[in-house]
């Protein structure tokens, strides 16, 4: 019987250990992404930004292929993508996002950042500010 019943309180020592990780990891870390996502269009950008949980960073870096710095960027954003897997990096072609006309070569590289659906930060013309 008292064999029993230390079998029994291993089994739920091993019960509410599982419980508590599978909570720790529901909880603490949410989604995990890792890599510098494309986005394809305007539309899509929005619904990244509007239906990602509220405590996602979001970094979404607006290019264009031949402007200066632009590829120098995308390679640094998909290195901190798989450092920093807690941060969804995404990337867009100005010329996807359905306002090309705001995104012209001299404010480009851009990197907006998101939280919540709110921007909390912009860098326009990075390379100029980050060289």
């Amino acid at each position: 019987l008292m064999n029993g019943e230390k079998e029994d309180e291993a089994c739920l020592r091993k019960y509410r250990k599982r419980c508590m990780q599978d909570m720790h990891q529901k909880l603490s870390f949410g989604p995990k992404y890792g890599s510098l996502s494309e986005l394809q269009s305007g539309e899509q950008f929005l619904e990244v930004i509007e239906k990602e949980r509220k405590t996602t960073t979001i970094i979404v870096h607006i290019y264009e292929d031949g402007v200066k710095g632009c590829d120098s960027l995308n390679s640094s954003l998909t290195c901190l993508a798989a450092e920093y897997c807690m941060v969804r990096f995404c990337k867009i072609k100005a010329s996807d996002t359905g306002a090309g006309d705001r995104f012209s070569s001299d404010v480009l590289p851009t990197l907006l950042v998101y939280r919540g659906g709110e921007l909390i930060s912009n860098f326009l013309s990075v390379t100029e500010q980050f060289n």
